[in-house]
């Protein structure tokens, strides 16, 4: 087998993804509001585990995602509050939006050079619980600055907000409003029917929480139109 660079790979270093499981989504401030982005992971990786049928001592590395956290290693933590080994190390990295996928391209990277064998991969993300960001005043006495986000590109390059660079994208490869509205409707009206269905059922976890567990997603409006 090759990988996608093209190199043969012995099959024993081929990257297969045997388990996937995921929580429900929730809106910010809403059914998983109280629930800590560790602890939604520590739930997903214990049934991530038994649907694989692996021992948490078989695990290389946990590897996550994030980019909305307040920083420190929320992989090894997660990997501790899951109850995985002392042994198991973890490692959190942060693309932005891409976050969760670096990570498992990164371990499937890791299995195609041999490292190990067995890796936990994924994103973690609670905007509900996720910390303010807050800057030290520039001069004693001064007040702290609260910021969004950290920067991402110096001023010589161009540091948009996401929502700006979104446009300058779309009028740069001519994508109109009208156009965007209707792939949106068309990807929520499928949500919809694929909740309806019961087809994420086999890949959500259920999370409890304070107020009850909580099993869908929140997000799927079927009263959504185009206006």
């Amino acid at each position: 087998m090759t990988d996608a660079t093209g190199y043969d790979l012995p099959d024993d270093r081929q990257p297969v993804v045997v388990a996937a499981r995921r929580t429900p989504i929730g809106r910010a401030g809403g059914a998983l509001a109280g629930v800590e982005a560790s602890q939604l992971l520590a739930t997903v990786i214990g049934e991530v585990l038994a649907d694989a049928r692996a021992d948490a001592a078989e695990v290389g590395e946990v590897i996550v995602g994030n980019a909305a956290g307040g920083g420190g290693n929320l992989a090894r933590l997660a990997a501790l509050e899951a109850g995985l080994p002392t042994e198991v190390p973890g490692v959190t990295v942060d693309r932005q939006c891409g976050s969760g996928l670096e990570a498992i391209v990164l371990a499937c990277r890791m299995v195609a050079a041999g490292a190990g064998e067995v890796y936990l991969a994924g994103g973690g993300e609670s905007v509900s619980t996720a910390p303010w960001r807050v800057r030290q005043p520039s001069r004693p006495g001064g007040l702290p600055e609260f910021y969004a986000r950290a920067r991402f590109a110096p001023e010589s390059v161009g540091d948009p907000d996401m929502g700006v660079a979104a446009e300058n994208v779309a009028t740069r490869y001519g994508i109109g409003r009208r156009r965007q509205d209707e792939f949106a409707l068309r990807s929520h009206r499928r949500a919809v029917a694929a909740q309806r269905d019961g087809r994420f059922t086999a890949e959500i976890t259920p999370v409890r929480t304070a107020r009850g567990t909580v099993t869908v997603d929140e997000c799927p409006r079927p009263d959504t139109s185009l206006a």
